[in-house]
């Protein structure tokens, strides 16, 4: 059953390339049929690959070779691998994505057709990048898929593309991520040359003969950028932002896809760590730290999808947490049971907030117990899950792996533990918060006519996970080769006493309103949970100075004459200044506007020169230097007027080749996919030899 792993991302990636490339107008029936098998089809191609498992058939792992790029001096071979890592996160990204895709076609029935189209074909190639991820037994293909989440999470978020909000949510995604990916470009790049392969096993075969002044760049360079996608500190401020896009997206964005990607990128590499202890260290106190911020900043939230998202930062956390202290299949364990309790409490709050005229407002959801039962109590068995309620939740189990591991750490576990299970301990009262408020009762309680099979399955699948699934936690830690750590029973029993805490904390909070929103005044003024106005202020406002300065002189004049019409009394939206720190009219997109003026004015000769294409001017006025100072000088012939001719065509020939760089994220997505596919089709020939 190994080759028919390769098989398995296959069906969503041609239902992207259908939906998106087939240039025949489909009846929306059609399009939802399409987006919703091609989700489907590779959880039930997955299905026999992973009962060839069952038997320890993967234990060993093994390679499935797709093809072999032969460059002359090493073979870079394209290839999946069928170990228990990949079974486990396959199978939880096919199931939860199949759920999520078929709740869609749903939720997403009453958009336009043309968006409805887009929306799955994206989605679809979303899912297709991540079991890239997962299956991924060399960096090309693990890199490839790493970069089409982080480009469809971009286009999903930003999917209501008419409201501005959505369009800078996705657009800060896209940068924030990119950051990290550069970082762990680097990284891998540095592995690479150390190790002379492609192949990931190759890779950490080669570890222990590294350098360890090489060995730790490598590693941290490696753990930022699985941070950066996992939105842990100090990436973290794009996670809360990506709510912008459909409720389908969050719930598989924050479940089982790209926010985990980090997590399993570590797992994937975590000999490399464990040879690293001090980069091991750092990904420990990141995570530790990032789960009780986000647990603290979601307690005061009054936004449902926003609370879920700083839930989800907490969670990873967890995951991270255990990563850096060695336990990879606790890790792994925890992340496939948040998977299904976290798409539950995302698609169970979409019903809730349909009914509640699609309002995400905490307070909107006030009597969902009566306009919409079986969403309300999906929520609250999933908010248990999530809280870790003992012994009826799944959550509890896998919770309890990752403080048992916590525990057993060494010197600094103690400490950790306390840490964990006070961010536990908000867990619980905020996840509950939700429920009591949702549990009371409001003068509407009309339930609209919303539902049918594509939400009832989903939700009560995922419910039944909720709770069942924590008799697989000890099954996934000894099948992902780990083992259970035991502690001495106080600390169980206090593990355990937390979520319960948590939740009569989340009770009192309901009750007492004034309290939660003292906290809140207190909590905003801190400097921590200021993150996006420090780095706005830091970096954005001197960025914009450069960008202004080298900015094309077309671009420039604009400002100028925007700058020109305030002065006399006339507002131009979109060009006066957005500094949230409200510096004055005399300044637009943070450059002073005398600079502005004389720029205009020509009284700059360097702003001037480098307008545009900074690099592009030099070369020119280099060229026409030296054709000044010497070329001028002799009398040209017909050979040196070829050459004159030569020299004034390439000049010409890179004025054009600068329009090229538009500066747009389209195109240059364009020219990235035209690359990749250029790419392929090189590999796919070479592979023929």
């Amino acid at each position: 059953m190994a080759q028919l792993l390769p098989f398995v991302p296959v069906p969503a990636l041609l239902g992207f390339i259908v939906l998106s490339l087939l240039p025949v107008a489909l009846p929306r029936a059609a399009v939802i049929a399409f987006g919703v098998g091609a989700a489907v089809l590779p959880a039930l191609l997955f299905a026999p690959v992973a009962l060839s498992c069952s038997d320890g058939g993967c234990v060993a792992g093994a390679v499935v070779p797709i093809l072999s790029i032969d460059t002359g001096v090493f073979v870079a071979q394209i290839a999946m691998s069928m170990d228990p890592l990949s079974m486990v996160t396959g199978g939880t990204v096919v199931l939860v994505g199949a759920l999520v895709l078929i709740y869609s076609g749903a939720y997403m029935a009453s958009e336009p057709l043309p968006d409805l189209r887009r929306f799955f074909a994206v989605m679809n190639l979303f899912l297709a990048g991540m079991l890239a991820v997962v299956f991924a037994a060399d960096v090309i293909l693990l890199f490839l898929g790493w970069e089409t989440i982080g480009l469809c999470s971009f286009m999903l978020i930003a999917f209501y593309d008419r409201l501005p909000k959505a369009v800078a949510a996705g657009r800060k995604a896209l940068i924030t991520t990119r950051v990290a990916d550069s970082l762990l470009l680097a990284g891998l790049m540095m592995l690479f040359l150390s190790a002379g392969t492609t192949r990931l096993d190759g890779m950490l075969a080669a570890v222990p003969g590294i350098d360890p002044w090489r060995l730790g760049p490598i590693a941290g360079l490696i753990a930022l950028g699985a941070l950066g996608k996992s939105a842990q500190i100090p990436f973290h401020t794009w996670l809360p932002s990506a709510m912008a896009g459909p409720t389908p997206v969050s719930a598989l964005l924050h479940s089982a896809t790209m926010v985990a990607a980090g997590v399993i990128l570590l797992a994937r590499l975590a000999p490399l760590f464990a040879a690293a202890p001090e980069i091991s260290a750092m990904v420990a106190m990141l995570g530790i730290l990032t789960a009780a911020l986000g647990a603290l900043v979601a307690l005061i939230q009054t936004d449902v999808k926003k609370l879920l998202a700083f839930s989800t930062m907490s969670q990873i956390g967890f995951m991270v947490l255990a990563l850096g202290l060695g336990a990879p299949a606790v890790a792994l364990a925890h992340f496939a049971i948040h998977a299904a309790f976290k798409s539950l409490l995302f698609l169970s709050a979409g019903v809730m907030s349909h009914a509640a005229g699609g309002s995400t407002a905490i307070a909107a959801l006030r009597g969902s117990r009566y306009r919409q039962p079986l969403a309300f109590w999906s929520f609250a068995i999933g908010a248990a899950s999530l809280a870790g309620l003992p012994v009826i939740t799944a959550g509890w189990y896998s919770k309890e792996a990752v403080l048992a591991a916590v525990w057993s750490s060494g010197p600094w576990g103690v400490p950790l533990w306390l840490l964990a299970a006070s961010a536990a301990v908000l867990t619980g009262a905020y996840a509950f918060r939700v429920v009591f408020v949702a549990a009371g009762e409001t003068a509407d309680m009309a339930a609209p006519p919303w539902g049918g099979l594509p939400v009832v399955l989903p939700l009560a699948v995922l419910t039944f996970l909720a709770v069942a699934g924590g008799l697989s936690v000890g099954v996934l830690i000894d099948f992902t080769g780990g083992a259970p750590e035991h502690i001495p029973l106080l600390p169980a029993l206090l593990g355990a006493a937390a979520p319960v805490l948590g939740v009569l904390l989340g009770r009192w909070l309901v009750r007492h309103p004034p309290v939660l929103e003292r906290w809140s005044r207190r909590l905003r003024h801190l400097r921590v949970f200021r993150v996006d106005v420090l780095y706005y202020f830091y970096f954005v406002r001197r960025f914009r100075r450069v960008a202004t300065v080298l900015g094309n002189a077309e671009g420039t004049e604009a400002v100028a004459d925007a700058v020109l019409l305030r002065r006399g009394g006339v507002d131009v939206p979109g060009l006066v200044t957005d500094d949230p720190l409200g510096r004055g009219a005399g300044q637009v997109r943070g450059i002073r506007t005398d600079l502005i003026t004389r720029a205009t004015d020509g009284q700059t000769p360097v702003v001037r020169m480098v307008a545009g294409d900074p690099v592009g001017r030099l070369l020119i006025v280099v060229a026409r230097l030296f054709i000044g100072f010497f070329v001028a000088r002799f009398n040209p012939d017909r050979i040196d007027r070829a050459w004159l001719g030569l020299a004034g065509g390439v000049g010409a020939a890179w004025s054009y080749a600068r329009r090229l760089q538009t500066g747009r994220v389209r195109d240059q997505t364009l020219w990235v996919a035209v690359g990749c596919a250029a790419l392929l089709l090189y590999a796919w020939g070479t592979s023929w030899r």
